[in-house]
């Protein structure tokens, strides 16, 4: 049987302040596959952000294993999970993040950059990246100048560059109009079909977490199936 492209096992996540223990993940498991788009709901303050982060390895759990392609990412070196974010990984967030004094070209090839790519091949690769997602003729213009969908789509474009195999996305339509936010899911499930990617996408709203292919429920630090 072919492993899970992302999994975790009895993760948890909790705060010490002297006697006192918060617990915000308690024994969560949770497996996606390839090319696989998952929807995580649950309230303001439940422990998505958190999960998520723990899933891209920008903290590290309390007790529990993740384990990408079969391998505990938390055994991995500094290098090695900055290498892992890098190159197997996009992060897409409620605010898009993106840099005020680049252009949305610039903004994208950004992580390419970071990895060492030639500035001439990041910027050509980037222009591509940004034609996918239909903003060709902004690649120019600066975040300034762009509407809020339209940042959203440099920000997708951003997180799908290295052609990571796993997107992690927290609220990106949270900022969005209805009409925009029906879009930017449109173009997550387009860019799956044409990339294979999967997609952790963690929202508030029950209609768009309907569209992808599976739903969970994070709800006082564990994570449940929604039957549908």
């Amino acid at each position: 049987m072919k492993l899970p492209l992302l999994s975790c096992s009895r993760l948890s996540k909790y705060y010490q302040e002297g006697d006192n223990r918060t617990s915000v993940l308690t024994d969560v498991e949770f497996t996606i596959h390839a090319s696989e788009q998952v929807a995580i709901l649950g309230s303001s303050g439940s422990g998505k952000s958190t999960l998520l982060h723990l899933l891209g390895a920008l903290d590290r759990p309390s007790s529990g294993t993740v384990l990408f392609k079969g391998k505990d990412i938390f055994s991995f070196s500094a290098k090695a999970q900055a290498q892992f974010r890098n190159q197997s990984l996009g992060f897409v967030y409620q605010l898009h993040h993106l840099l005020p004094e680049f252009s949305a070209l610039e903004n994208v090839a950004m992580p390419l950059l970071i990895g060492k790519m030639g500035a001439e091949n990041a910027k050509a690769r980037a222009e591509i990246m940004l034609e996918k997602v239909g903003l060709s003729h902004r690649i120019s213009h600066k975040p300034s100048q762009l509407s809020g969908g339209e940042r959203q789509r440099v920000a997708i474009a951003r997180a799908l560059v290295n052609e990571p195999e796993i997107v992690l996305a927290d609220e990106p339509t949270g900022n969005l109009d209805h009409k925009t936010g029906e879009s930017i899911y449109a173009l997550l499930s387009e860019l799956r079909e044409v990339m294979q990617t999967s997609f952790v996408v963690v929202t508030h709203d029950n209609q768009l977490a309907a569209k992808l292919d599976r739903t969970l429920l994070l709800h006082q630090g564990k994570l449940d199936e929604v039957a549908r």
